[in-house]
């Protein structure tokens, strides 16, 4: 079965509302609907607290730096070591 072009921006027009719904939540404080990202209210300023999102560790944050930094300078110190042999 074939679809027409406007079947199929149709379907992907509802496939982009019902992804944008899963992040859609009611402020308890108006009661319209807000992403539920965000930590304040666009209408009535009221308090959010923001759903399915957690605050970033800043010592995970910190490790993988380290870690990137170590495999960075290892590959460096190896392709130096590798130049300085061959030639």
């Amino acid at each position: 079965m074939k679809r027409t072009p406007e079947e199929k921006q149709q379907l992907r027009k509802q496939k982009q509302e019902e992804r944008m719904r899963r992040h859609v939540v009611t402020c308890p404080h108006c009661g319209k609907d807000v992403l539920d990202h965000m930590t304040e209210c666009p209408f009535c300023k009221g308090e959010l607290t923001p759903v399915g999102y957690k605050p970033v560790d800043e010592r995970l944050i910190k490790k993988i730096r380290l870690i990137c930094f170590l495999v960075g300078a290892a590959v460096f110190i190896g392709v130096v070591v590798y130049v300085l042999l061959k030639g």
